[in-house]
């Protein structure tokens, strides 16, 4: 089982835990703190509880899939068919 490194490196990409942003570290200034470039451009200074390593490939893909799958069903539902048929015939004996 691989264990994750507990301090930062240059080049490992991080999560702000506050933000959710994602940044690269440039210097780990101390074991406390680290300078980070995000994604806009901004350099910043950032102590380590700040930030975390991102989950792994396959958890984020997962965490993607059922967020994906549980939000179609909240999509409020079109009108079904049969409903839509009624309303078809009805408007086609009035009219006769």
């Amino acid at each position: 089982m691989l264990k994750r490194p507990t301090m930062l490196q240059p080049g490992d990409i991080v999560v702000e835990r506050v933000t959710g942003n994602r940044a690269i570290v440039i210097r780990v200034v101390s074991p406390e703190e680290t300078i980070c470039r995000f994604g806009d451009g901004r350099f910043e200074e950032r102590f380590t509880f700040e930030l975390e390593l991102p989950p792994s490939p396959l958890v984020s893909f997962l965490s993607f899939s059922v967020s994906s799958f549980l939000s179609w069903f909240r999509q409020s539902p079109a009108a079904s068919v049969p409903e839509r048929s009624r309303a078809a015939r009805a408007r086609f004996r009035a009219s006769s």
